[in-house]
């Protein structure tokens, strides 16, 4: 082989392998295809010179940026919301950062790094407008705009089936149709509706609070996880060099939105848990209040089920017949019926039909305070059925002889129940009372049912507003096992200590 030859197959084979061992060290020294929106301001618009600006492409150029590309290098393309999967899945783009919700649904077409900015879904409406308070008031065949594809837009579809959606394929006709007046609202994220606000200075207000949790992230090949890995890298790096907050601040403070703390990734094992850990410092204030109403309602319910569950165990024990029929009828009807009828029938048959609250009519906390008490009236009602039997349990463990040689010095029934068959039956009955209480403490989640706002009426709100049904349901499982775990193991000790020697 001559010389020459060598050197041609040397320059073929370098040539072939340049861009393999670019590609290798992170970018392949050409072009990157990045998708965004383009008429998003504070996130991602194209200027009339042709050059991008906002929030979403500041993320984009600094992860491109660590990849090994320059802004020189990156092109640009339009990523509409009904449109993302599909650029991906073709291979049109390498990556999409574009408001883009990191849903379930959509993690079974693709991946996402991130998330890198958390928000929720709020109205904008004409600065004039005050028919429109909040989301509620979209039911009265009120005229919404969303963008289709988005996740705003479903989300309006499912849960406020009274509102007239129009779904345009941009949120900038969606801002035109309200200006002009042909509808009356724009739906979506409160970042997105805040640039367009100051876009526009004293036409439109966002109003109401947001609901809904929408975490963004970056969208990629599905099972590329070496590029998913890489993007979240330099992600943490933006956070940690102080780059995203500055990227947030010119972008979306003149805006009047203020930076909120950079939401920890999901960068694999610990995505769970970074996730409960987030969602419980957003709503620890709500998620402690909601326990303590749990605890009061435990509380007074026990105490409750304590006196009506004795009373009902001496009528059991009563020799007189009308007093023990009256027992048992009570305990065989109520422990029969379901809780939730039993809340149900004080919230609805007590107060709304016979007039009975339980409280000051005129006081300004009235209608909270009515259905606390009664659902407070309706646990103990149950649970005093199973305190009962429980006691009733109790006393047939004392040998017979104590109660004959009772009644042999002349004491009346009272007596020898007050002191002699009932010291002895609770503590026999401890552990099993235990675990009356224990049960009673996870039935307050029925009180939701009447609006009482207790641990699961609050888990309902947050599973519909954040979608994370495994971290919500992780963190009250976490709640409720702290409340009763201390039960278990208190009534147990209590348990040993004072049973009743045989």
């Amino acid at each position: 082989m001559s010389a020459r030859t060598v050197r041609l197959l040397v320059i073929a084979m370098l040539a072939f392998a340049v861009p393999f061992a670019a590609t290798a060290c992170g970018g392949s020294g050409t072009q990157i295809v990045i998708g965004t929106k383009f008429d998003q301001p504070g996130l991602a618009v194209k200027k009339p010179a042709g050059t991008m600006a906002g929030f979403d492409v500041d993320v984009a150029t600094y992860v491109a940026g660590q990849l090994g590309y320059k802004p020189d290098q990156i092109e640009w393309k339009e990523a509409p919301s009904g449109q993302r999967e599909t650029l991906i899945q073709n291979g049109q783009v390498d990556y999409i950062v574009a408001t883009y919700s990191i849903t379930d649904a959509r993690k079974q077409k693709v991946d996402f790094a991130g998330p890198y900015l958390i928000t929720g879904q709020s109205l904008l409406v004409r600065a004039d407008n005050t028919d429109i308070t909040g989301a509620e008031s979209l039911q009265n065949g009120k005229r919404l705009c969303s963008v289709s594809g988005s996740t705003p837009a479903q989300r309006i579809k499912d849960k406020y089936p009274g509102v007239q959606l129009q779904q345009y394929d941009t949120y900038s006709a969606c801002i035109e149709a309200l200006r002009n007046g042909a509808i009356d609202a724009v739906s979506t994220d409160e970042v997105i509706l805040a640039g367009f606000a100051a876009q526009f200075p004293g036409a439109f207000k966002i109003i109401g609070k947001p609901f809904s949790t929408e975490r963004y992230g970056i969208g990629l090949r599905k099972g590329d996880s070496e590029l998913r890995k890489k993007i979240n890298d330099a992600l943490l790096k933006m956070q940690r060099d102080g780059d995203w907050k500055a990227a947030f601040d010119h972008n979306l403070g003149p805006a009047g939105i203020s930076a909120p703390p950079p939401p920890p990734l999901d960068t694999g094992a610990s995505a769970g848990q970074a996730e409960n850990v987030q969602i419980f410092g957003k709503y620890r204030a709500q998620i402690l209040r909601a326990f303590w109403t749990t605890i009061q309602l435990t509380v007074f319910a026990a105490i409750g089920a304590l006196i009506l569950g004795t009373v009902l165990a001496a009528m059991r024990l009563s020799p007189v017949p009308m007093l023990n029929w009256l027992g048992t009828a009570y305990v065989n009807v109520v422990r029969n019926t379901p809780l939730t009828l039993i809340i149900l029938f004080c919230s609805f048959g007590l107060a709304q039909t016979l007039g009975i609250t339980l409280v000051d009519p005129k006081s300004p906390t009235s209608i909270a305070d009515s259905n606390f008490r009664l659902a407070v009236l309706g646990l103990t009602v149950y649970t005093a059925s199973f305190v009962c039997e429980t006691i009733r349990s109790g006393v047939n463990t004392i040998p017979l002889g104590q109660a004959e040689a009772a009644r042999s010095l002349g004491l009346t029934f009272g007596q020898n129940m007050r002191t002699i068959l009932l010291p002895q039956a609770f503590r026999a009955v401890i552990v099993p009372l235990g675990s009356v209480l224990i049960a009673l403490t996870k039935n307050t989640t029925i009180a939701s049912a009447i609006g009482v706002a207790e641990a699961a009426l609050l888990m309902k709100e947050m599973i519909e507003n954040t979608a994370a049904l495994l971290a919500v349901g992780t963190i009250f499982a976490v709640g409720f096992l702290i409340l009763t775990l201390p039960l278990g193991l208190l009534f147990g000790w209590l348990g040993k200590r004072w049973a009743v020697a045989r």
